[in-house]
């Protein structure tokens, strides 16, 4: 059996305190016809994953899926390339590591 595009939305998204209501989420989705932008929306929320926003802090800065879709956080954001996905996780994980060596002095 083939995921939808919600199905694939729900399980792109990390597992956080705020991610929740997936009902009204699903309503959401089909309302505004988000199964059309699937591709958009699942390659904006992997970008997101990676950036120090979602990442920092343990993702206390990741916000709920159900904000997400309302304000439609993908609609005309920059999404880079995949490929150069890998070198920015290494970058910001770098990045954390420094910090988190940091707070320890």
């Amino acid at each position: 059996m083939q995921m939808t595009g919600f199905d694939q939305f729900w399980a792109a998204w990390p597992k956080h305190p705020r991610k929740g209501s997936q009902a009204l989420c699903r309503q959401r989705w089909i309302k505004h016809h988000h199964e059309t932008q699937t591709e958009t929306i699942i390659a904006h929320v992997n970008y997101m994953k990676t950036t120090m926003d979602w990442l920092k802090e343990g993702g206390a800065f990741i916000c709920a899926p159900l904000v997400y879709l309302n304000q439609q956080k993908w609609d005309g954001a920059e999404i880079p390339d995949p490929q150069t996905l890998s070198i920015d996780r290494e970058a910001i994980y770098r990045k954390q590591l420094a910090a988190s060596i940091a707070s320890f002095k």
